[in-house]
């Protein structure tokens, strides 16, 4: 029995061997399929100003490059600032895709949490908070387009805001100041660099030259391609869209700078999952971002300085205002009344 004992160790040794190796097995699988659920379950909520095309394409692209879900809700500015003015983090979503007025109100009412990195860190300082609560991705710039026929005659003598005043026979298609964002910015950027008086002479000045105040940037690009007005002042989205399908415009930069609509991106102080907001955020700075806008006709300018620069038609870069951007939503809509009191129908000074 004795010259037994040896091999029943060595079978008892191989069994507990055996048997512990299948625990370890089942418990990496156990772990394994942990973690697969919780990579499946985690997911990000995301408040986004942009269409609902592109926020289905941006969800879908992240999780082709990632594996990765993230949620993108579309919401208006408006909403977004009424959900602000409202209070409380219980209806906070993750992480904002929104413009600056709302990123600033956000920063204000402290629901933002600074992030910074390599892609963050290769943004202008113009365009994000110098703390990094929010950082900006992509702006929108206005600009002049110009009629194929108009440019032929006069296009050489179109580079400043002043030089839409020095021909009589010009007519323009010019945003109803009061009825868009975008054209409530470009009034208080006016203001920021000129001052009150002298941006309501300017104005005042150029309403003889203008043919429509239009609600949409695209109907003033039509009016101009049409040949109906010779110049239209619209955002460069919108006349890059135009100028792509065919559109017999001219696309030109104001050489003494001009106004821009800035959309940006900050984490907020309910998100619980920084790795995959980091991951996400400096996503949004790489090309699978740029293919899904461009497939959504969506041509912005990126805030990075590594990016590529968009020309005029002359061939010349974007000249910005120096502007500091403190206005609030109120003072906004202040000065929009005080246009059209003072401006658009000259009843008050």
């Amino acid at each position: 029995m004795k010259r037994y004992m040896p091999l029943v160790g060595v079978f008892i040794f191989v069994v507990a061997l055996l048997g512990f190796s299948n625990y370890i097995w089942h418990e990496q699988q156990r772990q394994q399929e942990e973690e697969i659920s919780y990579e499946t379950e985690r997911h990000l909520i995301v408040f986004s100003d942009m269409p609902a095309d592109v926020n289905t394409d941006l969800a879908a692209a992240f999780y082709r490059q990632t594996g990765m879900h993230v949620q993108l809700i579309s919401k208006t500015d408006d909403a977004l600032h009424r959900q602000l003015n409202a209070g409380g983090e219980t209806n906070l979503p993750d992480i904002y895709i929104a413009s600056e007025t709302v990123l600033r109100q956000a920063k204000e009412k402290q629901h933002l949490k600074p992030y910074t990195s390599l892609q963050t860190d290769a943004v202008s300082y113009v365009f994000k908070n110098p703390n990094g609560y929010w950082n900006g991705l992509w702006f929108n710039p206005m600009v002049f387009v110009v009629s194929h026929e108009y440019y032929a005659r006069r296009g050489v003598d179109i580079h400043t805001w002043d030089d839409l005043l020095r021909d009589p026979t010009l007519t323009i298609a010019f945003p109803d100041l009061a009825s868009m964002d975008m054209a409530g910015d470009f009034l208080c950027s006016l203001v920021e660099i000129h001052g009150s008086e002298e941006t309501g002479l300017y104005l005042r000045a150029l309403q003889s030259h203008v043919a429509a105040y239009s609600k949409s940037m695209a109907s003033s690009v039509r009016r101009v391609a049409s040949g109906e007005v010779n110049l239209g002042v619209v955002d460069a989205t919108t006349a890059r869209q135009y100028r792509q399908d065919g559109a017999p415009i001219y696309i030109l930069y104001p050489r003494d700078g001009t106004s821009y609509w800035l959309t940006g991106a900050a984490i907020t102080t309910k998100c619980q999952d920084e790795e995959l907001a980091a991951a996400f955020i400096d996503w949004l700075y790489s090309r699978d971002v740029d293919a899904v806008l461009r497939k959504n006709h969506l041509y912005f300018t990126y805030t990075n300085e590594t990016a590529r620069k968009i020309l005029d038609s002359q061939g010349r870069e974007l000249v910005l205002f120096p502007i500091k951007k403190q206005y609030t939503d109120a003072g906004r809509r202040d000065l929009q009344n005080w246009w059209i009191k003072s401006v658009r129908f000259g009843k008050d000074e």
